[in-house]
């Protein structure tokens, strides 16, 4: 008689095998219901750019003779954005930069380079160095050419770079093309000339 309860109960544990086997292969294959909906990945936020159009121009009506002037001296970015800077000198001629100095190199800028009609520099001798565009707050300089090859009436650099967080800061030219003995005088002191503002706005 236990032998006979032994291969009962052996059979029932034989048949909720079964039984399990059969739905997990069902629920496998066919879910009932009870499964999750997969997580939607979010695709990544595109990242914002901006276009940034500035003139180093000189002799200009409302402007004082022989003085350089960025314009406009004021530009507004966006934050967190990538920025693209194009110049067009129209100041020609060359204003010596000493030997040496940090402001013949290109710096902060994506790729590390800038591009004059369409190529790519990483830095000038001092001596073609015409206006810089720099912000010192933020580790950003590009040395300008004053001179062209294209025959046309301005240089024209084009640079891009990433913003940080909302805020204002200075930008302005370290190449000595002011007035006075030492050339830092004139527009390189007076507002609306060789300096201005960039602001991050977030």
């Amino acid at each position: 008689m236990a032998f006979f309860y032994v291969e009962v109960f052996v059979g029932i544990l034989l048949c909720g095998a079964f039984v399990s086997g059969v739905y997990f292969t069902l629920e496998t294959a066919f879910p009932f219901g009870n499964q999750r909906t997969p997580a939607i990945a979010h695709a990544a936020q595109p990242e914002r750019q901006a276009q940034v159009n500035l003139n180093v121009v000189i002799n200009q009506p409302g402007y004082h003779q022989d003085w350089p002037a960025f314009v406009p001296s004021t530009v507004v970015v966006p934050a967190h954005s990538l920025v693209t800077v194009t110049i067009r000198n129209y100041d020609l001629g060359d204003t010596s930069l000493p030997k040496g100095s940090p402001f013949t190199t290109v710096q902060g800028m994506v790729g590390g380079v800038a591009y004059v009609d369409g190529h790519a520099y990483s830095a000038l001798a001092p001596e073609e160095v015409a206006p810089t565009f720099t912000v010192p707050q933020l580790n950003l300089n590009v040395p300008v050419p004053g001179d062209t090859t294209t025959g046309k009436p301005y240089v024209e650099v084009s640079f891009t770079f990433r913003t940080g967080a909302a805020g204002s800061y200075c930008f302005r030219c370290f190449d000595p093309c002011g007035t006075g003995a030492i050339v830092w005088q004139g527009p390189m002191v007076t507002g609306r000339y060789m300096f201005g503002t960039l602001t991050v706005q977030g």
